[in-house]
């Protein structure tokens, strides 16, 4: 699987910017005086090489762009999803295929022009067909403006996010909302998550960092989760379920015997249940939180039993 820092992605700037920027070093980096005296051939010579240096620099730039963002198909499964969940992959792949697409009109168009400007009869001819190439170029860069604002907002979503190894040593809390996960992370890790006393404080998913017996581990905090069908989860939800299905990670349950989080403790350990085929084949420790009451059952693997309602646990 390919690893992507994704905090390492350029700026994507907006079309009217991208056009501005590159227009404006055409200027500077290509010859900016020609003469009507001049040898056709100089003529011509003279629009082409702008005409070229323009489209050199749009595929560039779009290239540029297209490689830093990840491809689906190519990262971690944990990533993939979760990507899905926040920003819906069609509508990502399609901003990158609209790109992708824009670059190829833009060097189709590069090529008509050097056609034509190779039969240039005239300065005023030759400048005029300059004038179109750029202008047809600018066209199709401006009509991308919407796929260009989207995946600058991805860009900015994705040096948020925290970063997570699938491939590492992971302790994976989750329960229901205001059960304490995060506290327990705060604890245990140099993590400072927001702790609040009332439902869904962690929008998102947190890692903190802990060394046990001279190894380190990575500790996950996920948002809440509701006892509910699959297809009724919201996005705050899905992360959690994502992390609890692809990350290869010690599960820890984590249960308010207070019942203070406005839960009973019934349906803390029915929804144990329901979530436990998401981890059906990797350790799992149940910790129970309460005022002066911590209590912790194991299990590891497929031999891990279900967890009982109430006293019977």
């Amino acid at each position: 699987m390919a690893s992507y820092n994704f905090k390492s992605i350029t700026v994507v700037p907006p079309s009217k910017d991208l056009v501005d920027i590159i227009l404006s070093k055409t200027q500077r980096k290509t010859p900016t005086i020609i003469h009507k005296h001049y040898q056709i051939s100089r003529i011509r010579s003279f629009y082409i090489k702008k005409v070229k240096f323009t489209e050199s620099n749009l595929s560039e730039k779009l290239t540029g762009i297209l490689g830093e963002f990840p491809k689906i198909e190519d990262i971690h499964p944990f990533y993939a999803d979760l990507m899905n969940i926040l920003y819906d992959k069609d509508h990502y792949k399609l901003a990158l295929g609209q790109i992708n697409m824009a670059k190829h009109l833009i060097s189709n168009v590069a090529k008509d022009y050097v056609r034509l400007l190779k039969y240039g009869d005239s300065l005023y001819r030759c400048k005029q067909l300059k004038r179109a190439a750029l202008g047809r170029m600018c066209t199709i860069i401006k009509r991308q403006n919407s796929s260009l604002l989207y995946l600058e907002q991805v860009r900015q979503h994705l040096g948020r996010l925290p970063s997570i190894d699938p491939n590492t040593r992971t302790l994976l809390l989750f329960g229901f909302p205001n059960v304490g996960k995060s506290s327990f992370v705060n604890n245990v890790t140099r993590a400072n998550v927001e702790v609040q006393p009332y439902a869904f404080t962690t929008k998102s998913l947190y890692v903190g960092h802990t060394d046990y017996q001279y190894l380190r581990w990575q500790v996950i905090d996920t948002p809440g989760i509701l006892d509910k069908p699959l297809e009724d989860r919201n996005t705050i939800e899905m992360q959690a379920i994502t992390a609890l299905a692809h990350l290869r990670a010690c599960v820890i349950c984590v249960l308010d015997i207070t019942e203070q989080c406005g839960y009973s403790l019934q349906q803390q350990c029915e929804l144990f249940n329901n979530i436990k085929p998401l981890f059906a084949n990797k350790p799992q420790h149940c910790r129970f939180c309460g005022p002066g009451h911590h209590a912790e059952v194991g299990g590891a693997g497929e031999g891990g039993g279900n967890v009982g309602g109430g006293g019977s646990v």
